[in-house]
């Protein structure tokens, strides 16, 4: 079966509520049900915005999975580093080197687009596995990332 990769644009907003829909299958962070899709403003805003990169793999036009990372700029160093947010593969298609092509792509378009260093916070030992296997290494002995989390109080008065 062939896979072909592509990155989400404009005109892919229905796709992007599709994803939303079936977040679920792609065991996407935080997502054990499908989550709403972004309104239509929102929709066009964020495949349009050059700092957002979004993969999707298809195969015989089914979307099997998604790549999502973000271009970070920095005050220093090389000045940007790349983000990978999530990657989501359906329960069906996993194990069959689908998230690997997807990282592949990753690394070539950080490649040219010069960026040198592409990190993840991997939440489960099965992730960390799949990033191990792609490359990825610890970023210090011993080092443990935490994900903490602020909500942003719709009243900032309260």
């Amino acid at each position: 079966m062939t896979t072909s990769i592509r990155r989400l644009g404009p005109g892919d907003e229905g796709l992007l509520a599709s994803i939303a829909g079936e977040a679920d299958d792609f065991d996407l962070p935080g997502a054990s049900a499908p989550e709403p899709p972004l309104p239509p403003d929102e929709a066009t805003a964020y495949l349009t915005d050059p700092s957002v990169l979004h993969w999707v793999a298809e195969e015989e036009g089914v979307l099997v999975a998604e790549l999502l990372c973000h271009v970070l700029r920095l005050p220093s160093g090389n000045g940007r580093e790349l983000l990978l947010y999530a990657i989501g593969v359906r329960s069906a298609r996993r194990r069959r080197g689908v998230g690997t092509a997807l990282v592949a792509e990753m690394l070539r378009w950080a490649r040219e687009a010069g960026i040198h260093e592409v990190w993840v916070l991997a939440d489960n030992p099965g992730a960390e596995a799949f990033y191990a296997a792609a490359g990825f290494v610890r970023g210090g002995e011993g080092e443990q990332g935490v994900v903490m989390v602020r909500r942003v109080p719709g009243d900032l008065g309260r």
